[in-house]
């Protein structure tokens, strides 16, 4: 069983790190004065209903940035204790890849703007469509921080997936995500893997995701076409870096839609 690390960031918050094969992968407890959240449920740990349990007694919600299995996996467990769990419906049909999938009908569809009111910590809901369909982050004015998931990646980011919009819907979605967070010139990224960069992510990294797809869309990167296989499908794929973006994986057949 993959071994999982809790460290406590800051007042009421924690990450719960999954030491993963391939890449770890990060979830986070936030706690208010009268409710928490667990945002994302790792990948094949179990048991993390119970630790959750161990830091706070406040109900609690689990918060999914996307449907993929390394996000997902111990989402089963929050829905056997009687928790809500919201993710954004587009993201259903990638649920049966987990390892243990859990069933549609305990999933809240998460929408927009939604607001998720702990007592004294606010979480607003920004869908950013792109990795997968049904991506979103979890921002919080008041401490800076953003819970992003893999929406932006975490230095590398994959939109080259066979159900992953096209470059031009990416960027149209991720220009109105900005918008929101630079009316935040400090935040921090806390992202879906940050093992995967060398440094914090924050808006520069944001901003340099969206350079990089406007210049694919223009022509002025182009990375090798290459092919992956995932989910029994081969497809195409290709990779160009910039500034923070240390790998923007794309399909060179889905650029514009």
């Amino acid at each position: 069983m993959n071994q999982v690390t809790v460290t406590k960031v800051r007042e009421g918050i924690w990450i719960f790190t999954e030491d993963a094969p391939g890449t770890a992968v990060d979830a986070y407890l936030v706690c208010g004065s009268e409710r928490a959240v667990l945002i994302d449920s790792l990948q094949e740990a179990t048991g993390i209903y119970g630790r959750v349990r161990e830091l706070t007694k406040l109900p609690v919600d689990l918060l999914l940035t996307h449907g993929h299995y390394d996000h997902t996996g111990a989402a089963w467990e929050f829905a056997e204790a009687g928790c809500a769990i919201y993710m954004e419906p587009s993201d259903l049909p990638l649920l049966p890849d987990a390892k243990r999938p859990l069933n549609e009908a305990a999933v809240t569809p998460l929408k927009d703007g939604q607001i998720f009111e702990l007592g004294g910590r606010t979480l607003e809901t920004i869908l950013v469509p792109g990795h997968t369909p049904g991506s979103a982050v979890f921002l919080d004015r008041k401490d800076q921080i953003a819970f992003s998931g893999d929406s932006f990646g975490s230095g590398p980011i994959w939109l080259q997936l066979p159900y992953s919009l096209p470059l031009s819907r990416f960027q149209v979605n991720l220009e109105a995500a900005l918008e929101k967070l630079e009316e935040i010139p400090d935040l921090l990224l806390l992202q879906g893997h940050r093992n995967q960069s060398p440094r914090e992510l924050r808006l520069d990294y944001v901003h340099d995701l969206l350079d990089t797809v406007k210049a694919v869309r223009d022509g002025s990167l182009r990375g090798e076409t290459e092919t992956m296989e995932a989910a029994g499908q081969v497809f195409p794929y290709a990779v160009v870096s910039h500034g923070a973006m240390l790998g923007l994986f794309y399909s060179p057949e889905r650029i514009e839609e």
